[in-house]
């Protein structure tokens, strides 16, 4: 963004305070000139929740509860939630639609009435990128109040697929993911298991994917949801109160809008729990776009890309998800891919790179 752009900066102040709105629960839309309305989350119904889902998906589920209790039992930062907490929660999330647009997958907030050709656009640019064939191999079936769109031919997309794609096909481009030999994946704020899903579909040579989270309820939805879809054995949901369980290495730790709603103080434990093990690759996807911001109990906004740094990560890719410079100013999604490795092998890889 240029900054001596009065136009542009007014744009990116307008789109920065709609999505502060819309992470609170809520969208801004204009009807006239003296009226707004608001939107709150919404869920497609048309496709019946699965048999038994109705009953297993309640806020009285004992699995629930008990996860709850164990959660709230812990002292560690990592359990106290700055944004996720209870009024969050009741807001954003209906537990037996949790994959329509709510706390964990947005998908017509900030669209103004538009989400068919926002997400025809959007597909359009991560069509372009799809090198693994992925949107012609993972299917959506609009399960879990997801909203789905069909244009023409093409089998039908959600947010949940074009994302999933897109991420997968990014990490295999800068790291070779596809091609590895049984490489690993810790999912650090997980949610429902969205990328879990996707890519233990995408990628049969993956070894072992671990989901963790800070909020119970994601656990809890996590849980089932990858049972429901029959994943691998080598996903594996770990609570939070089990977190010393997890692996001793792992190729790669995602967090895709997870540290952008924690404290610092959360976001340096798990940095902490990361520098314990033997991780090559990090790659985050914060809430805001040119910096890496915490979410603090007060409402303010703290720098961690400091932390990560200090853990011993060297930023080596940093570019906007959506590539195409001119449908992302359509569809106005600022988000953007941070890519860390660790400086010992960063290091070495460049020192091979100028030596040859």
């Amino acid at each position: 963004m240029s900054r001596g752009n009065p136009a542009q900066v007014k744009a990116w102040a307008k789109r920065r305070l709609q999505t502060r709105l819309a992470r609170a629960g809520y969208l801004v839309s204009r009807l006239d000139e003296d009226s707004v309305r608001y939107l709150e989350p919404s869920y497609n119904g048309d496709v019946p929740l699965p048999a038994g889902a109705e009953e297993a998906l309640k806020a009285d589920n004992p699995r629930l509860a008990e996860l709850r209790t164990a959660y709230e039992a812990l002292t560690w930062p990592a359990a106290a939630p700055t944004q996720w907490n209870e009024s969050f929660l009741k807001k954003n999330l209906s537990l037996a639609w949790f994959r329509g647009d709510n706390a964990y997958v947005w998908q017509l907030r900030l669209q103004r009435g538009s989400a068919d050709a926002t997400t025809y656009l959007t597909l359009l640019d991560v069509q372009s990128r799809d090198k693994l064939g992925l949107l012609t191999t993972l299917e959506e079936d609009g399960l879990f109040g997801a909203w789905t769109f069909t244009f023409g031919d093409r089998p039908p997309v959600s947010r949940d697929l074009l994302d999933s794609v897109n991420e997968i096909n990014y990490l295999d481009d800068q790291i070779g993911l596809s091609s590895m030999e049984a490489p690993t994946v810790l999912d650090i704020g997980a949610g429902y298991g969205r990328l879990a899903h996707r890519m233990s579909a995408a990628l049969p040579n993956l070894a072992r994917y671990d989901c963790t989270d800070g909020v119970a309820v994601s656990t809890f939805l996590c849980e089932y949801y990858l049972s429901y879809r029959n994943v691998p054995d080598s996903v594996r949901v770990v609570p939070l109160p089990d977190v010393d369980t997890l692996a001793d290495s792992y190729t790669l730790v995602v967090n895709v809008h997870s540290f952008s709603e924690c404290s610092l103080e959360a976001i340096r434990w798990w940095m902490d729990r990361i520098g314990e093990r033997d991780v090559e690759w990090l790659l985050i996807v914060p809430n805001t776009p040119g910096v890496l911001l915490s979410t603090e109990a007060d409402g303010s906004r703290l720098d961690f890309q400091p932390d990560v740094e200090g853990a011993g990560y060297v930023l080596v890719d940093h570019r906007p998800v959506f590539q195409t410079d001119e449908l992302r100013e359509l569809i106005s999604l600022d988000d953007e891919f941070y890519l860390f490795r660790r400086s010992s092998v960063a290091d070495s890889s460049s020192a091979s790179s100028a030596s040859s």
